[in-house]
């Protein structure tokens, strides 16, 4: 493998030439890119796992994903799986779709397709995931990413990342930032958690009340207040101040 100088982050792919190859650097490991100009101008890039040597994931680019690519790649290569065999990934579809954070919320439940795919939308972009590893990622002004994901030790965190990253590139300015507010952690025993005595609100059986509540966002934020009222609030200070809104 020829040695990557060139650190991939900021890079300008549209200057390589007709099957031109070039390797690039990312914080985790190497990246190949060949650029295809003279028919269908399009960038097939290589993302290696983490031992340097196994490809964990095959990607093409066409010249409106220019600009993004380099973004995308490094995320991919820093989710990228420590070594990669031929097998499929070893993700769950639905479990994916759960754990993506680029997404409103799961209230609709999670609808797979006949070929065991699953999808979800976000202002100004949508995701799809096949278990064979592929992903496609539609922006609304007509930029794709598109790519598929090798090996079985892709699992559900790792393949979420990626998706992710990729939504994070594509969709509107105020869509990277979806707060999500959780759930009081509620009843308790003392005893349960190395506590002699509790303080707070008590009922029957010793049991003690937590209303201690995390709030988190798409962007990677996540913060815990003591009520679930106090977490709200904490999320949408995040969020204002994340995208410089005005208060509500």
């Amino acid at each position: 493998m020829p040695p990557a100088n060139t650190p991939l982050d900021g890079a300008d792919l549209s200057t390589l030439t007709d099957r031109q190859q070039a390797w690039f650097t990312t914080a985790r490991g190497p990246v190949s890119v060949r650029r295809y100009a003279r028919y269908s101008d399009s960038i097939h890039a290589a993302v290696r796992s983490g031992n340097g040597r196994d490809r964990a994931a095959l990607l093409t680019f066409h010249p409106g994903a220019y600009p993004l690519a380099p973004a995308w790649l490094a995320a991919i290569a820093e989710a990228a799986p420590e070594t990669a065999d031929h097998r499929r990934p070893s993700a769950a579809m639905s479990s994916v779709r759960l754990l993506a954070r680029m997404t409103p919320d799961h209230r609709n439940g999670i609808p797979r397709q006949s070929d065991g795919s699953v999808g979800w939308s976000m202002p100004g972009a949508s995701a799809r995931v096949w278990p064979d590893g592929r992903i496609a990622l539609c922006g609304t002004t007509g930029t794709e990413l598109t790519g598929c994901l090798e090996g079985s030790e892709w699992d559900h965190w790792k393949v979420a990342a990626v998706a992710d990253a990729g939504l994070r590139l594509l969709c509107t300015p105020e869509a990277r930032h979806l707060t999500r507010t959780g759930q009081p952690s509620g009843w308790y025993r003392p005893f349960d958690r190395g506590h002699s005595t509790g303080l707070g609100r008590e009922r029957k059986g010793g049991q003690m009340y937590d209303g201690s509540t995390g709030a988190s966002c798409s962007c990677g934020w996540s913060a815990t207040a003591a009520s679930q009222l106090g977490a709200r609030a904490l999320a949408e200070i995040h969020r204002r101040e994340a995208t410089g809104g005005a208060p509500g």
